[in-house]
């Protein structure tokens, strides 16, 4: 793999389409991304400068596991309904915590980066969930996990399109005599 940065990406689309199915589900599992992201970022921070690259990654394991873990008793005590359709994504967030330390995304100067991450995942995983909760009255298919993946497929040949249109419409040259 000669791209580090599309396996945390990649590892975002497991909850984009598994669990936005609806907005409140994409809401509360983005938000969830969100508070265990930013406080395994802080707490390795903390940890970074004392430890050397071995450690630090199980470090890193142990922290996300327990932040993940301390969250879903938090979700099942105070919001069971959220908490079991959306128990199985808490895994794939320590997972992503792990990938983005070890790619030093929580490190100062690649916070920008993190912060664009945290806002273009949040905005897909809204949008979706909130288009997959619009057209599933009417397509049942919308709100399983093929439909999203069907429907997250056209968003992004939509948006292929768009780009491809825009970038050559603007002032065509003319062929001068």
């Amino acid at each position: 793999m000669n791209k580090p940065w599309l396996l945390s990406r990649g590892l975002l689309l497991v909850p984009l389409v598994g669990a936005s199915d609806s907005l409140a589900n994409a809401l509360a599992v983005w938000l969830t991304w969100v508070l265990i992201s930013a406080s395994h970022g802080g707490a390795m921070g903390l940890l970074r400068a004392r430890l050397d690259a071995p450690q630090r990654l199980l470090a890193a394991v142990v922290l996300a596991a327990s932040l993940s873990a301390c969250m879903a008793l938090v979700a099942q005590a105070w919001a069971l309904e959220l908490y079991r359709p959306l128990n199985l994504y808490l895994g794939w967030i320590a997972v992503s915590c792990v990938v983005l330390e070890h790619q030093d995304f929580f490190v100062e100067f690649r916070l920008p980066g993190y912060l664009k991450l945290a806002g273009l995942s949040g905005l897909l995983m809204t949008g979706l969930g909130a288009l997959r909760e619009l057209i599933g009255g009417s397509v049942p298919l919308a709100l399983l996990a093929p439909g999203g993946f069907i429907l997250l497929g056209l968003l992004l040949a939509a948006h292929q399109a768009w780009a491809g249109a825009r970038a050559h419409s603007p002032h065509e040259e003319t062929p001068r005599p």
